[in-house]
């Protein structure tokens, strides 16, 4: 794949999984090809149903950012899907021990994946872990 931004998504707070979705909304929108692994407690953010997603932590921000953006997090990630070449991946580990497959999620993930494979997809590029 080259030079792409490689991001890793492992936290479940909002904020973060927020910042994730606007950076790589921004480099989807110049152009760079982006790869988004997301694995360990940022999984359930990611799960169909919102009683799911209600596990999701919020802070004093992130509560401020769920009630005033638009689009959230999962908007701006199906915004970079369609404006640039963007990768996401639904760690396999984790979708095996809650027992989710691709159906569960949200239709953004292009497959499941363990760490390994990510890895060895990506090339180089930078890597930003959130």
């Amino acid at each position: 794949m080259g030079d792409s931004l490689n991001v890793i998504l492992l936290s479940g707070d909002y904020a973060k999984i927020h910042a994730a979705a606007m950076v790589t909304v921004v480099a989807s929108s110049l152009a760079q090809t982006v790869n988004v692994f997301v694995s360990m407690e940022a999984l359930p953010a990611f799960h169909r149903d919102p009683r799911e997603r209600d596990v999701i932590v919020k802070g004093p921000v992130g509560e401020q950012i769920a009630e005033t953006a638009s689009p959230d997090y999962l908007g701006l990630f199906e915004q970079s899907r369609d404006m640039g070449e963007v990768n996401m991946y639904a760690c396999s580990l984790v979708a095996d021990l809650k027992k989710w497959g691709l159906a569960d999620l949200v239709p953004i993930f292009d497959d499941t994946m363990g760490i390994t494979g990510f890895l060895g997809r990506i090339g180089s590029g930078a890597s930003l872990t959130f």
